[in-house]
């Protein structure tokens, strides 16, 4: 399952802060970033984006149907924008086959197959306890690109740090802003605070202000049930793009925020309009269902 961050109100020290590292393999220190580089380097990360790549498709848009609305907002910038310009995406997790099922899906094989060129496929974060449970599955998930993180390890780790830095220098990461799967499909828990802290922290090492789109994605919870085994064929899985989300008037707040209460308070915001924009892009989902 992926996380984003737990809500813990800890430290929200500045990505600027040193980094050490990275953590061995089998090891998700708080304070040490993760390997990004996966032994055997772009061999291991592209037999690993192929294989997993080809699966998650076969299982999505083969044995199930798949289908988009305003996939070319999310095509654009994930394959024309003017780089150094990040790019963030946010979903719902309504199963724990959302990623990389749903994210394979909208990923073209030709972006995939070109990796080696812009090394721009997406980077996603996950429980430590799932992607780093023995030094090969977290190997395995380096080549992946995803990283661990420590649940109920607050904002203040270098996971995190480490992502915004992706971010800065040009990269997508994608992020479930729930923190967890959700038992309830096409229903949106309350927000962790993870996705203030990224935008924050980007702002704070100078870089651009990446791209957020939202989508939503309906069906998932029947292709891979909660809590059980196995894919479920001939359902209907359907993604609804939404409008790219500005943060302009909050992210440059960053740099005045001068207390922690303040900071609490900026990151609250700016998960409040994530939260409106992904309500009306499920509405349009659940509607788009309907009208299909």
């Amino acid at each position: 399952r992926h996380i984003m961050t737990d809500v813990s109100r800890g430290d929200t020290s500045s990505a600027s802060a040193a980094l050490a590292g990275p953590s061995p393999f089998g090891e998700c220190l708080p304070d040490v970033p993760p390997p990004l580089v996966p032994p055997l380097g772009v061999f291991s990360r592209m037999a690993t984006l192929g294989v997993v790549a080809g699966f998650s498709k076969f299982i999505v848009s083969v044995l199930n149907k798949a289908t988009t609305s305003n996939y070319e907002t999310l095509l654009h910038h994930m394959t024309e924008r003017k780089r150094p310009q990040g790019m963030i995406t946010v979903s719902n997790h309504s199963s724990t086959f959302d990623d990389p099922g749903v994210l394979s899906f909208l990923i073209p094989w030709w972006y995939f197959a070109t990796e080696p060129k812009h090394e721009g496929v997406r980077w996603t974060i996950c429980t430590a306890e799932i992607c780093a449970a023995s030094p090969a599955v977290h190997a395995f998930f380096t080549a992946g690109k995803t990283v661990p993180i420590n649940r109920g390890g607050g904002l203040h780790q270098a996971t995190l740090t480490a992502m915004a830095d992706r971010i800065a220098k040009g990269d997508w990461v994608h992020v479930f802003p729930e923190g967890k799967v959700s038992k309830n499909a096409n229903e949106l828990g309350r927000l962790k605070w993870g996705l203030g802290k990224l935008l924050c922290d980007v702002d704070e090492v100078g870089g651009l202000a990446p791209v957020v789109i939202p989508f939503w994605h309906s069906g998932m919870d029947s292709v891979k049930k909660y809590g059980r085994w196995g894919f479920w064929p001939f359902n209907r899985v359907h993604v609804t793009v939404g409008t790219p989300i500005d943060f302009t008037d909050l992210t440059r707040k960053c740099k005045k925020c001068d207390t922690q209460k303040k900071k609490e308070a900026l990151y609250a915001a700016m998960m409040k309009r994530t939260e409106a924009e992904m309500r009306v892009t499920r509405e349009k989902n659940l509607r788009e269902r309907q009208e299909v």
